[in-house]
């Protein structure tokens, strides 16, 4: 970019200098955008494409996650000054363990049957055996909800006991 001075401008250096300048070019060269490294791997997820050694700015990838790993955040970041945005999360999923239903003596409803995973936030449904009921509710049914790869699992208690 070219620049011209429009008015001649006056400029006191010190007490023995004086400027009087009237016809002044300056030539502005923008500096160049930095570019980004290979944007930052996550723990359970990858880049959709295979990554560039660098990236301009203003470019942008996308991730995703592992299967059942719930996504937090933006899966698209963008390289901004040599500097990446924040990348997302991928949160664990929540395994049914089979052992952990025995030993509360809780079943699964009808309608989570067939599922072994459940994703950061989804709520599963269980009920207690025959003869138990809730140790801390009295209740026989309950939601729990899957958080960050833990269920806290209910616990029934037999009847009479």
């Amino acid at each position: 970019m070219l620049f011209q001075l429009l008015q001649p401008i006056s400029l006191h250096l010190h007490s023995f200098f004086y400027l009087n300048v009237s016809q002044v070019f300056f030539n502005i060269i923008p500096a160049p955008a930095e570019k980004c490294d290979s944007p930052p791997s996550i723990a359970n997820g990858a880049l959709t494409l295979p990554p560039l050694t660098q990236y301009d700015s203003g470019s942008s990838v996308q991730y995703s996650c592992s299967d059942y790993h719930f996504l937090q955040g933006s899966e698209r970041i963008y390289c901004s000054e040599g500097q990446w945005t924040s990348p997302p999360v991928c949160i664990e999923p929540c395994t049914l363990s089979k052992n952990e239903m025995e030993k509360n003596n809780v079943l699964l409803q009808g309608f989570y049957e067939n599922q072994i995973y459940f994703y950061h936030g989804d709520y599963v449904g269980f009920y207690c055996k025959q003869d138990h009921f809730g140790a801390e509710s009295g209740t026989t049914l309950f939601q729990v909800q899957c958080k960050r790869g833990q269920l806290m699992y209910p616990r029934c208690v037999e009847r009479g006991k």
